[in-house]
């Protein structure tokens, strides 16, 4: 699992999406929320997150169910937005998954916030062979995300969170069927990864992250990384 923290930009929007690593201990996350407000997201998808932790009064939230495992209000993943959210639109998997329909200035915006199964992560099974659940699931939420932007025709998508593999750059975590499948659900639903290794800004990242930001293609190619830090790293200077 990632705790890189990654930006990125399209037509003055700010997206942002990090692994807070379960959102624990208060003086920790006093720090993390001021990276948030330095970082100045207009959307944040966090993952491996809490309740606990917001990046300011301004945004509303949607929120996966509570995670089975954990303290109250422990979430694998929280959409953050400054704009309006319209609706939640519903998931396959209310425990790893959420997406919620934006109303943002440049007009409707679809985001998915996931977290994607790790090489050991067995899902509702109590034993799976290694990578199993990530093979089985990333195909089946390529499939979601393409009957939501057939459902929702003029709205943009953001797909984003933890998708534990990583693309581009040398190997890091993952298989190659892995990353063949992960590219191949997001080409299936019209999405361009904004966070492969060579999108970086230079040196931003000691290796290719598994946290991700994929845009609508039509967005992605006006998108920037603005910038992207090393969660164990940045905690440590903070």
């Amino acid at each position: 699992m990632a705790f890189e923290q990654l930006v990125a930009d399209y037509r003055t929007v700010r997206i942002g999406t990090w692994n807070v690593e379960y959102a624990a201990d208060a003086a920790k996350n006093e720090r993390r929320r001021r990276r948030l407000q330095e970082a100045d997201c207009d959307i944040w998808i966090l993952t491996e997150t809490h309740d606990d932790l917001t990046p300011g009064p301004e945004y509303v939230a949607a929120h996966t169910a509570q995670r089975l495992t954990g303290r109250a209000g422990a979430r694998w993943t929280t959409i953050w937005s400054r704009y309006p959210i319209e609706q939640t639109l519903p998931v396959e998997d209310e425990h790893r998954t959420v997406a919620a329909l934006l109303s943002c200035p440049q007009g409707p915006l679809i985001v998915f916030g996931t977290v994607l199964p790790w090489h050991s992560d067995a899902g509702p099974r109590s034993i799976a062979p290694s990578w199993a659940e990530f093979y089985r699931v990333t195909p089946q939420q390529g499939a979601e995300w393409l009957a939501m932007r057939r459902a929702h025709p003029d709205a943009a998508l953001c797909v984003a969170g933890d998708f534990n593999m990583n693309l581009g750059g040398k190997h890091h975590y993952g298989t190659v069927k892995g990353r063949q499948m992960l590219r191949d659900s997001l080409a299936g639903a019209g999405l361009d990864c904004v966070t492969e290794w060579t999108r970086l800004p230079e040196a931003a990242l000691r290796s290719s992250p598994i946290d991700h930001i994929a845009l609508s293609a039509e967005l992605a190619s006006r998108a920037q990384l603005s910038s992207a830090w090393g969660a164990r790293m940045r905690m440590a200077s903070g």
